[in-house]
């Protein structure tokens, strides 16, 4: 059994606070602040910061899918009363009243009375003693509920995966944005000193075109950047079902590949633990205990019947009161249906093995593809932390050379330019690692709460 690993390596303090004041005012304020920290004045309002907790937890509040897989368990769940309720004592009564002819015979003796009045009741009280097809029956139930509680884990461990996939895409779009915002000012003041070159008449035409053009760029780039926050924040909202605050970004982080770093040992807890494979399982169960419920329509039925009945005529008068106990058998001769339905039930049965079979392959796959991303993104965002340090010495060295000629206006440009691109490639291994870590547990199937915790925990104070 693979133990639970925690995401962090140091308790962390987040603050929250949240307005007290209504959903249109709530609503405007966000808007304000999101205008602010586009700007980069997101200190002067006070707006409310949320962490993935927080977030995770009205996700889980309003989730259809979870809340619709809790109603299918609870329907089965009544299914297993049904089928159990169908070994258990069963009470019936009948009566009636009405016009009666009456037919009475006492030896040579005979009596005939017409047109008269009668009522009668009948309690029966049977309770079966063996009915192997009910006893199947409540079996299939069983398994199936079985199933229904596996496919409610699943979900969980899912809707976990997609609000950690929107919180970072948020996150990645936010990053992606100071970063255009940066190199935006970076390209605008190398095109203002071009400028002013170009006015006293010592700048180069073409390098201040070029550094015009970089300018343009950057600002189309932060437009789109701009978008892709309104974007990725509205799909995580589709998941809280309410706007969502400032969300807190991830503070230092150490890489840390899978552990334990084998892959065997998580393909087979995978094989142990993920929900769907419980699933497939319990389904596979139902379907052979559906064989046998048809097969057990054959069987003979046998059951104690109490009954106490009562017969009433006015004009006899007559009053006949009767209780008795039976032991009843009931065997079915001959049923088509039973052989068909056999039939049927076993084919059912080999297309479940056929789909748990597939499962475990998909989820031996997912689980290797997963480990392998893991490991793979450790010196990933490794190099990209170096590559961003190499870039910003590069910017500044190029800096210095061109403000003493010795490194033109394109050299500038350009690492400029290289320096924005390792800082998007570092966000992007960094939650990239994030999110491999969270879907190597999802994949392996022990996925908790607990996980979300300590991912929480790799969040900086706000």
């Amino acid at each position: 059994m693979l133990k639970q690993r925690s995401f962090a390596h140091g308790r962390g303090c987040l603050g929250r606070r949240r307005l007290a004041a209504s959903f249109s005012i709530a609503e405007a304020l966000l808007w304000i602040c999101e205008v602010l920290a586009i700007l980069g004045f997101s200190a002067l309002l006070p707006c409310r910061a949320e962490d993935l907790l927080e977030v995770f937890r009205q996700a889980a509040r309003t989730d259809p899918i979870l809340a619709r897989e809790k109603d299918l368990f609870t329907a089965n769940a009544a299914g297993v009363s049904v089928a159990r309720w169908a070994l258990g004592p069963k009470m019936q009564a009948y009566g009636g009243a009405g016009v009666a002819s009456l037919n009475l015979s006492f030896g040579n003796v005979f009596s005939l009375a017409t047109g008269t009045t009668a009522e009668y009741y009948t309690v029966l009280l049977t309770q079966p003693l063996l009915d192997g097809q009910s006893i199947a029956a409540l079996r299939v139930a069983k398994s199936e509920a079985q199933a229904q509680h596996a496919m409610i884990l699943y979900q969980q461990q899912q809707l976990i995966l997609r609000v950690v996939q929107a919180y970072l895409t948020v996150l990645q779009a936010e990053a992606n944005q100071r970063v255009a915002a940066e190199q935006r000012e970076l390209f605008g003041s190398v095109w203002k000193q071009a400028s002013a070159f170009l006015a006293v008449g010592r700048g180069d035409v073409i390098a201040a075109s070029e550094a015009k053009a970089r300018l343009d760029a950057s600002q189309s780039t932060l437009t789109t950047a701009t978008n892709a926050i309104a974007i990725a924040r509205r799909t995580l909202e589709r998941f809280t079902h309410s706007p969502v605050g400032t969300l807190v970004d991830v503070g230092a982080l150490n890489p840390l590949g899978p552990q334990p770093d084998r892959i065997d040992v998580w393909t087979k807890t995978a094989v142990d633990n993920q929900p769907l494979l419980h699933q497939a399982r319990s389904l596979l169960t139902a379907a052979v205990e559906q064989i046998e419920q048809n097969r057990r329509a054959q069987w003979p039925v046998l059951s104690v019947v109490g009954s106490s009945a009562a017969l009433g005529v006015n004009a006899a008068p007559l009053d006949i009161q009767s209780q008795a106990g039976f032991l009843t058998v009931s065997v079915p001769f001959f049923d088509g249906q039973i052989g068909a339905r056999v039939k049927q039930a076993k084919a059912q049965a080999r297309a479940s093995q056929r789909y748990l079979d597939n499962t475990v392959d998909q989820v031996r796959l997912d689980t290797e593809e997963a480990f392998l991303n893991l490991e793979s993104s450790v010196p990933q965002l490794q190099s990209s932390v170096t590559a961003v340090e190499s870039a910003k010495t590069s910017l500044e060295g190029t800096r210095k050379g061109y403000e003493i000629g010795t490194r033109s206006i394109v050299d500038l440009l350009t690492v400029i330019t290289d320096y924005g691109s390792a800082r998007r490639d570092y966000y992007v291994a960094l939650y990239n690692h994030i999110l491999n870590r969270v879907q190597l547990k999802g994949a392996a199937g022990v996925l908790t709460m607990e996980d979300v915790r300590a991912l929480n925990e790799l969040l900086q104070k706000p």
